[in-house]
């Protein structure tokens, strides 16, 4: 390569075009649909979908009516009553889950930028993780459809209750599907989230009805078009979309729903379980999470520094399982945390769909106001000292926020123990083992915790102590996603996890012998 062509601002020749944020029809529809019953309908008011990096509308989505939200309850009900899928044979099921898994991967670039559009994730790790995580629940889902089995018992009455003992007994006990779902989905990742529940959903044998959040809505539609295309029979499943006054509050409340199931915030899943209970309606609730990230000095402390960061500010610190709070001994608290925010520094922040972005917007500008609202209200009260926070490249729009960490936080204050679900990690000290303990179970929430330790006594022993449905030793996040999850705790929600959260136990006896 010539001098020139190297310094390249010297040159006079055609300049390559630049590459497109978006490729063209890559965006497939405007507006897009409701899923009903296998067709698309296009009845609702136009809303717009808004670009987080940019404040651009490049489309919009159609609210679905009365009568939409009506017809897709039907189309479950009726799809499921008339067993089209939960008496389809394991391996047709697990052959329509595969044909899924299979497209997601093939169309990953799309679903990637999509997703990065719709909810200004970055679309480097919304390819690496969201849609591989998407494919993976659909393979997993393929394998439990395949393999999915009961257990059986036997039993016999006692000698002195029936002569000779009476007939002898054999339990068989199966899992059936929960039924009709309502499937109530997150705005900081409905392609990986969602994926996750209709995946589970489909493998148990029920019938969806699904609703995006209204703030992103595009990858579950497309995800709706592929799963039809994939062979899905019609009215399986259905999506609906709109806010959760209007469309939500018809889905949690109609009679015909089995289950109810929620991934979102704490107020919001008080509400549903409040709603659900005029119908006796089951619901299955995975919300918040305020998880600990707690660091002894015997640990590897580059290991936890890295762990750390990553806990805090993958996506936006926009994730239930975030650790949003590191906890540190006090031998070691000023140095692991300064470490963080060093590397929290260096993380590139920019457009969601530059394949360089690390931290991308957060979902719109109001969410982004209230995660700088607990920083400046902490800082204001004195109950933390700021640590660090980069400034942000110019030209960014108002959905930024920096990723900040903050040291010193008074125990008890709102920034400790409210879900900021935002990139702020606040750092506490902790002299002894049974402080940690405390500090780490002193909020209401309990769905995730982290303990980085060079002793595996104190590893086992930590875990213990953490009131929680997941905890994790020298490192954070877990690649199974499926099937290893544990159950939340409080505020975190408290259900069933995968694939046995939408199924129910039928026990059938069977007299074998008459005695």
């Amino acid at each position: 390569m010539s001098a020139a062509m190297s310094a390249g601002d010297h040159s006079t020749g055609p300049q390559p075009a630049a590459e497109p944020r978006l490729r063209p029809g890559w965006l497939s529809t405007d507006p897009y649909p409701q899923l009903i019953g296998g067709r698309e309908a296009t009845g609702g008011t136009p809303l717009p979908i808004t670009d987080p990096s940019t404040g651009e509308r490049p489309a919009r989505y159609l609210a679905a009516t009365t009568e939409e939200v009506d017809a897709a309850l039907g189309a479950a009900r009726a799809s499921f009553d008339t067993g089209v899928w939960r008496r389809m044979p394991g391996p047709r099921k697990a052959e329509v889950l595969e044909a899924a898994a299979a497209a997601i991967r093939a169309d990953a670039a799309r679903f990637a930028a999509l997703e990065a559009l719709d909810t200004g994730k970055a679309v480097s790790g919304a390819l690496t993780n969201d849609v591989y995580e998407a494919a993976n629940a659909f393979s997993y889902a393929a394998a439990v459809a395949r393999t999915a089995h009961g257990d059986v018992r036997r039993a016999a009455f006692p000698p002195e209750l029936l002569p000779g003992g009476g007939p002898r007994v054999l339990t068989v006990r199966e899992p059936e599907p929960a039924g009709v779902v309502v499937e109530l989905l997150p705005w900081n990742g409905p392609l990986m989230t969602g994926s996750q529940r209709i995946a589970s959903a489909l493998a148990a044998g029920c019938s969806i009805v699904a609703k995006p959040p209204a703030d992103a809505v595009i990858t579950l539609v497309e995800l709706g078009r592929l799963l039809t295309a994939a062979g899905l029979p019609p009215g399986v499943l259905n999506i609906v979309l709109g806010s959760g006054a209007t469309v939500g509050e018809q889905l949690i409340t109609d009679p015909r729903v089995d289950l109810i199931s929620l991934t979102g915030g704490t107020a919001t899943g008080r509400h549903v379980m409040a709603a659900a209970a005029r119908n006796l309606t089951p619901v299955h609730l995975e919300l918040g999470g305020k998880s600990p990230v707690v660091v002894f000095a015997d640990a590897d402390l580059e290991q936890a520094v890295g762990w750390a960061m990553m806990a805090a500010f993958v996506n936006m610190g926009e994730v239930c399982v975030a650790g949003s709070r590191l906890l540190v001994e006090e031998s070691v608290y000023e140095d692991v945390v300064r470490s963080v925010a060093a590397a929290a520094a260096t993380l590139p922040v920019g457009d969601a769909l530059d394949p360089k972005t690390f931290i991308g917007p957060l979902i719109h500008e109001r969410h982004a106001n209230r995660v700088r609202g607990y920083v400046s209200r902490a800082l204001g009260a004195g109950d933390a000292t700021l640590v660090g926070a980069p400034e942000l490249p110019p030209g960014l729009g108002p959905a930024y926020a920096a990723p900040t960490v903050l040291g010193g936080v008074r125990r008890g204050c709102e920034l400790e123990q409210e879900e900021v679900f935002g990139p702020v990690l606040a750092a506490m000290p902790f002299r002894t083992e049974r402080e940690a303990g405390e500090l780490a179970n002193g909020t209401a929430y309990g769905l995730n915790g982290t303990v980085f330790t060079g002793n595996l006594e104190r590893a086992f022993r930590f875990a213990d102590t953490l009131d929680c449905g997941e905890v994790n030793v020298n490192c954070h996040f877990a690649p199974d996603m499926n099937g290893g999850r544990g159950e939340p705790r409080r505020a975190s929600g408290f259900s069933r996890t995968g694939v046995d959260a939408y199924t129910r136990i039928k026990a059938v006896n069977i007299s074998v012998h008459s005695g």
